[in-house]
């Protein structure tokens, strides 16, 4: 067990350098574009799905954000036109925030801006060696998904 354990510790490392890179080479790819890295993530999960409508709560949730954080993202969105606010009608005090079509636009162009430096990044790629790189992210991802609350050693 004492080889695995030290392979999880090396990849646990290796996802720390690169959540490092990546998040050093976004913030230069956000630097010159009328929207935030912020605003970008969660006008991409409205992408999703863009008919629904989604309260603050249930984003705060499902983005792992507090809900005064995820409400100063969703105010910028709104005074840009790119979330749509619209009350309830029962509690005045709660909103359902769609993505507007200009939100959609801009989620459009932004992806398109970042398609060459995404090509750059995986042209070492082989096509199966992307496909099962791809194939382990998914599998990581939703088991983080479906353990949100379970950390262990803490």
């Amino acid at each position: 067990m004492a080889a695995r354990t030290k392979s999880e510790v090396r990849v646990a490392i290796l996802f720390g350098i690169l959540q490092q890179l990546l998040t050093t080479r976004q913030n230069k790819l956000f630097a010159n574009l009328s929207i935030t890295s912020s605003q970008f993530g969660l006008l991409l999960h409205f992408t999703h799905n863009p008919t629904r409508s989604w309260l603050v709560s249930e984003l705060a949730n499902v983005m792992e954000m507090n809900q005064p954080g995820i409400t100063k993202v969703v105010t910028q969105l709104v005074d840009k036109g790119l979330i749509l606010a619209t009350p309830d009608t029962s509690d005045r005090r709660k909103k359902h925030l769609k993505i507007t079509e200009k939100g959609l636009k801009i989620c459009s162009i932004t992806l398109n801006l970042f398609e060459p430096d995404i090509q750059n990044i995986y042209s070492s790629f082989a096509n199966d060696e992307l496909s099962e790189l791809e194939r382990h992210l998914e599998k990581l991802m939703a088991w983080l998904d479906n353990n949100r609350g379970d950390i262990k050693g803490l």
